[in-house]
């Protein structure tokens, strides 16, 4: 069989989990013949028109950018780029069997976890919250199906006890660039080899805003476990017991204490802000009230009135 001595690679990511992808590709002098992502979208109260990380890395690099808003204008920029292959990380755009036959070496997707567990837009939230203590990286044939193609690549990734879907996210997305130039390498030299997915698959939806409202009478694990599944998004919440107004919880931490405090209740101690749970209380750290910038949770403690928790 003909090696592909040089092989034609379209990149096609959005968020900043795909950049260092990108960017190895690039540094590695692969023949990057061009970028699909999504279209900028208006960001923040100003609704400023801000285009996506993976973009302005592209952009830096000289690499042609396409951000098609269809199918048809997708089918289009491959026919514009003709690529041997399409390599995808966290691109967020379902793809038509058009598409997919118009690349003669397939689309491959670089997925955050050890398929067929946690297949869909939100695998790292669902393995934080289920107590997964491990997940990993994934590289599949992309199909018809959601996330259901043959598997090329595996690598497994130890879940910290406090690692949160940000940080997981980033120690992963720093992992996905050795296997992307893998493939390219396999691919040059027909090596890839594949293996049909096995075991019982489950599915990862894309997290619900509320879904950061914090159940404070569950146990300090699973309430722990929730925040660390929605930081920093969509983001972790208590309702005042007092006002109902929200209060963002933006840091906090798992300590042993034999203080009992009920589900929501507030007390300072000198290790920080506990708030109880069904079981041990929690450590808050940093807050964010309604209408005001960050703060450290202690100095939001002292604006309180006496007995002020949060609801349960």
């Amino acid at each position: 069989m003909t090696k592909l001595t040089r092989v034609r690679v379209l990149f096609a990511g959005s968020p900043h989990v795909a950049v260092p992808t990108l960017q190895a590709l690039v540094d590695a002098n692969s023949e990057l013949v061009g970028v699909l992502t999504q279209p900028a979208q208006p960001v923040g109260r100003k609704r400023v028109l801000t285009a996506t990380p993976v973009e302005d890395c592209a952009r830096k690099n000289d690499v042609p950018v396409f951000t098609p808003r269809s199918s048809a204008e997708v089918l289009n920029a491959v026919k514009q780029c003709v690529p041997d292959v399409v390599i995808v990380v966290a691109y967020g755009r379902l793809l038509d069997q058009d598409c997919l036959d118009a690349v003669p070496e397939g689309w491959w997707n670089i997925h955050f976890s050890l398929l067929p567990r946690w297949r869909g837009a939100a695998p790292v939230p669902h393995a934080i919250r289920n107590g997964d203590s491990e997940t990993g990286l994934t590289l599949f044939r992309i199909d018809s199906g959601l996330d259901t193609g043959d598997i090329a690549m595996t690598r497994s990734h130890r879940i910290d006890a406090d690692d949160t879907t940000g940080t997981l996210l980033a120690k992963l997305a720093e992992r996905a660039p050795e296997m992307a130039l893998e493939l390219v390498s396999k691919l040059a030299s027909h090596e890839v080899e594949l293996a049909p997915q096995s075991g019982e698959a489950s599915y990862a939806p894309k997290p619900d805003p509320d879904s950061g409202a914090m159940g404070w009478s569950a146990t300090g694990h699973k309430v722990y476990g929730q925040f660390r599944s929605v930081t920093p998004e969509p983001g972790a919440y208590g309702l005042r017991d007092d006002t109902g107004d929200r209060v963002k919880i933006l840091a906090m931490h798992a300590e042993k204490t034999d203080q009992l405090l009920a589900p929501g209740a507030i007390m300072d101690s000198p290790g920080g802000v506990l708030v109880g749970t069904g079981t041990y209380p929690l450590v808050v750290d940093v807050v964010q009230p309604a209408g005001k910038k960050p703060m450290e949770a202690k100095d939001w403690l002292r604006g309180l009135a006496p007995g002020v928790g949060f609801h349960a």
